[in-house]
């Protein structure tokens, strides 16, 4: 065990990009612009639970660059997400696409929940509410989300559906790893 002071994972990621930015003698504006997300969004929706009552649930959704193309990356379901946590996945999702060349920046959300702990129909509605909440800030032109940490094809399927109804059009260019009837990827559980 380390004696010291536990670093987050964004200060991680910030850290591993310090070392990298100093090995490639990245320009130090593009150095400064790369340390911190573009945009961080936490948001606070409410959902109805099956005894009647009103539970309110924070998010999150961090576009850390777009420099390359939309945002691209997972939402997690987890009752420890944090911030920081989201903005370090954005970022190496970032440095990912980027080096493998694909033409999209990093990004990545959250919801502090127990999915275990909810209903299938409090999951349902966790997961509109959450796309209800992100949604102006999303997009197949902007922002793709996919699933990530307790997040299942249904969840993309009802998130894709409420995004839908919120743009008064079917929008299946918006997430990735939705189910394949509706417009999922045939070997996309295998591949990840």
């Amino acid at each position: 065990m380390a004696n010291g002071p536990t670093l987050n994972p964004f200060e991680i990621s910030q850290r591993q990009l310090d070392k990298s930015a100093k090995k490639l003698n990245l320009d130090p504006q593009v150095h400064a612009l790369l340390r911190e997300p573009m945009r961080t969004l936490e948001v606070h929706f409410p959902v109805k639970m099956d005894d009647g009552t009103t539970k309110v649930f924070q998010g999150f959704r961090v576009q850390y660059n777009d420099a390359r193309g939309p945002t691209k990356g997972g939402i997690r379901f987890h009752p420890e997400e944090t911030i920081d946590t989201v903005r370090a996945l954005a970022a190496w999702m970032t440095w990912k696409c980027a080096v493998v060349d694909i033409p999209y920046g990093g990004g990545k959300g959250g919801v502090i929940c127990n999915p275990k702990e909810l209903s299938a129909g409090e999951l349902e509605r966790l997961s509109r509410g959450y796309i209800r909440a992100i949604g102006r800030f999303i997009g197949p032109e902007k922002d793709v989300p996919a699933p990530d940490v307790y997040t299942t094809p249904q969840i993309m399927a009802w998130m894709m559906d409420e995004y839908s109804k919120m743009v008064g059009y079917n929008t299946p260019g918006l997430i990735t790893g939705k189910p394949i009837p509706l417009g999922g990827s045939l070997g996309r559980g295998d591949a990840t």
